[in-house]
């Protein structure tokens, strides 16, 4: 038989009593941590969720994160649709500026592993050096982020990076379907190039800044296009706008405006340009459509382009519809004269500026 004298029943209960003390202390402190980590991540996602650009939900996202977990570096590198280059954000910069990345970082082998399909979610890493940190790899191959923690600090929970990496590929979902739309509200789905409403708004825009500049319009209509659609059918005739279009965002200038205004016909806005330029631009570009060959049934064949150009002076009142009214009537002239024409307009009459060539229109030139 056991005996228990009074203090060992004491001391036991103390014990229980210290035990339940401490076992209700941490889990308080769990309570704590859990709540503060879900009261992070609810700025979190309220934060990145206000913007619908992709560089600007990884600053937002940097700064946001920063406040949770004191890291030394974060890197975003996202898959090329986001047309984002990688970028790297540290304490010191944490405005959405993009620092010069590490030779590791701008490596092939970083982006080659960023989009890797066999690597999932979040995996805490070591350098070689010991630094230690975490890689959300995002899903379908959308990217990676890095994060680099600092020294202070790196048992960090796995949930909770892959509810960031969650809630961060969703928005980045949301911002490239965004982009997508936009895109097919203002672009040409066969060129690429703009449209024609977003064509005239920016040539508003430009033809209403205060700088006095002269700026040129190029209107431009490909010659007896409709005899491609008839001899070979739409999708020979969607082949030749899709290069034409090329050709000419190719030739033009960063600065220039390229768009397809409808049809087979396209426009080119030339800032701080005069027509003198503009018709030099103009023939560069009448020349390489004359030169580009195309093969249809067996057919190689060849077509030009006639050119039609208006020049005024931002600031100018009605100058939109008036500069867009003189470039048509300009390739209308181009087009009633022979056609593989460039035309200038005037103000006292039109000017041509290059003799008609033989062969102007659709030529087949010999059988492949």
């Amino acid at each position: 038989m056991h005996s228990y004298t009074s203090e060992s029943m004491s001391n036991s209960h103390m014990s229980d009593d210290m035990a339940d003390s401490v076992g209700c202390v941490n889990e308080v402190a769990d309570l704590e941590k859990r709540l503060r980590e879900m009261m992070f991540l609810s700025r979190f996602m309220a934060a990145t969720s206000s913007s619908l650009v992709p560089q600007d939900i990884c600053a937002i996202a940097a700064r946001s994160l920063y406040d949770f977990i004191p890291y030394a570096s974060i890197v975003f590198a996202l898959a090329p649709e986001f047309d984002v280059e990688p970028l790297v954000f540290s304490p010191g910069n944490r405005d959405g500026r993009a620092c010069t990345l590490s030779k590791e970082i701008s490596s092939e082998r970083f982006r080659e592993f960023q989009i890797d399909e066999r690597v999932r979610g979040v995996i805490f890493i070591t350098s070689d050096s010991g630094q230690k940190g975490v890689d959300m790899v995002l899903p379908e191959k959308m990217g990676k982020i890095r994060v680099v923690f600092d020294n202070s600090k790196s048992d960090y929970p796995s949930a909770v990076f892959a509810e960031i990496n969650g809630h961060f590929s969703r928005t980045l979902k949301n911002a490239l379907t965004h982009e997508k739309v936009k895109e097919l509200a203002t672009k040409d789905g066969l060129t690429g190039l703009f449209n024609r409403r977003v064509f005239d708004e920016l040539l508003s825009v430009e033809m209403n800044r205060k700088e006095l500049k002269p700026i040129s319009l190029l209107l431009i209509d490909l010659d007896d296009f409709k005899r491609i659609n008839d001899s070979f059918g739409h999708p020979a005739g969607d082949e030749v706008l899709a290069a034409v279009g090329k050709i000419l965002k190719e030739g033009c200038r960063g600065s220039d405006l390229v768009a397809r205004y409808g049809g087979e016909e396209f426009a080119v806005m030339l800032p701080s340009t005069p027509s003198s330029v503009a018709f030099e631009i103009a023939q560069r570009l009448r020349t390489r459509i004359a030169s580009t060959v195309f093969v249809f049934s067996g057919k190689t064949v060849k077509l030009t382009a006639s050119i039609g150009i208006a020049q005024a002076s931002q600031g100018s009142s009605g100058a939109v519809e008036q500069l867009v009214s003189r470039a048509d009537q300009a390739l209308y002239r181009a087009k009633k004269n022979g056609k593989n024409m460039t035309y200038i307009y005037t103000s006292k009459t039109m000017e041509i500026k290059k003799p008609a060539r033989r062969g102007a229109g659709v030529a087949w030139l010999r059988t492949a």
